[in-house]
């Protein structure tokens, strides 16, 4: 559970780092896609952060 936690927070930050990816000029054809790719990337893997704790929250073993 904390790795897939982990691996989750990881692909956040992989997100925000494809926000910032028009600063490359080789890339920023790419930007507008790589920047809508990125917000699904942030959200997606927010949510599934969300999911994953509030399952521990509410399963009756949590610690």
């Amino acid at each position: 559970m904390l790795y897939t936690a982990l691996l989750f927070l990881l692909c956040i930050l992989a997100g925000f780092s494809l926000l910032n990816i028009s600063a490359i000029p080789v890339l920023s054809g790419l930007a507008p896609f790589l920047e809508i790719a990125a917000a699904l990337v942030i959200l997606i893997f927010t949510t599934s952060l969300l999911y994953l704790g509030f399952k521990k929250l509410f399963s009756k073993t949590w610690r």
